[in-house]
């Protein structure tokens, strides 16, 4: 069977030659985060984790629009074990323009379970994109709080 060069390679990515690693600075893991290969991005977000400053959530949290699922769900789970550290920033994420931020926001919400996210996740139940409302909902749910309850 012959293989076609123009199959969108979704199964496995390419394995990079260098991996980011703990010894990269956080300038460089947050560049990485940008990087074309997967494995790099979502390398680049494990290890931004274990770092501290705005500039590491702010990479986090635009990680949670990266083209690759396993990149964005990373991102969200990252951000949600920071705590109620990064609530107010995942409460502004949560009006960004871009829908993919939004629905990411809404889970991490759902996973920091803070009841000050209650009427923001309300709101965007109200959100253009399906995926916003839906997981807004089922942030609702996990933190015990009805759609139709009132903070």
């Amino acid at each position: 069977m012959e293989m076609n060069p123009d199959k969108n390679q979704l199964d496995e990515p390419e394995i990079p030659e260098v991996l980011p690693d703990e010894s990269w600075p956080t300038d460089r893991l947050i560049e990485a985060t940008r990087d074309k290969n997967m494995l790099v991005r979502s390398n680049a977000v494990s290890l931004l984790s274990a770092r501290e400053g705005p500039e590491v959530v702010e990479a986090l949290i635009q990680a949670m629009k990266d083209e690759d699922y396993v990149v964005r769900s990373n991102a969200m789970v990252r951000l949600s074990e920071r705590g109620t550290a990064v609530l107010d920033r995942v409460l502004e994420a949560l009006n960004d323009p871009d829908e993919e931020i939004r629905a990411g926001a809404a889970w991490v919400l759902g996973e920091l379970k803070d009841p000050r996210a209650i009427e923001p996740l309300q709101k965007a139940m109200d959100d253009e994109n399906m995926v916003v409302r839906i997981q807004a909902k089922a942030s609702l749910m996990a933190m015990g709080v009805t759609a139709s309850q009132k903070k």
